[in-house]
């Protein structure tokens, strides 16, 4: 290696620790000193790796995709709640004791799809209520 001599003063724990890398690599004590250096400076004045940052840069855009996709189903799934309630008309006292156990029933089937789609690793998107009801009818009789 040719180059300027600098002379650098190392404690003596760090210099040992420099000569058992070198030993180790059958290096110069010089040449391990020179690449920590080179890649202490590599890393720029922050200290950070440039191939960490880029790690980080990639982590950083997954998470914001996630939180917009989050934004997303969060708006979609208030907008149908919304036309849902605009459009339904309210229920009529005579039979809103049927109209709950109704729903009740409806959203435990809703659970049950689900869990269904929970368990295959599949999504709801491809809801098929063949399988669901083939499912819960074999639930039923279990």
């Amino acid at each position: 290696m040719t180059g300027s001599a600098t002379s650098v003063y190392l404690p003596s724990d760090l210099r040992s620790k420099v000569q058992r890398a070198a030993d180790a690599q059958g290096r110069s004590a010089s040449s391990i000193i020179v690449e920590a250096v080179r890649v202490k400076l590599a890393r720029g004045e922050d200290g950070a790796d440039p191939v960490t940052l880029r790690h980080i840069a990639r982590l950083e855009a997954r998470i914001d995709k996630a939180v917009r996709d989050g934004m997303l189903m969060k708006e979609t799934l208030l907008l149908f709640v919304r036309v849902w309630l605009e459009h339904n008309p309210p229920i009529d006292e005579h039979i809103a004791d049927s109209a709950a156990s109704s729903a009740a029933a409806r959203f435990e089937r809703f659970l049950d799809l689900v869990a269904a789609s929970i368990d295959s690793g599949q999504s709801l998107a491809h809801f098929e209520p063949h399988r669901v009801q083939s499912a819960e009818a074999e639930r039923i009789s279990a």
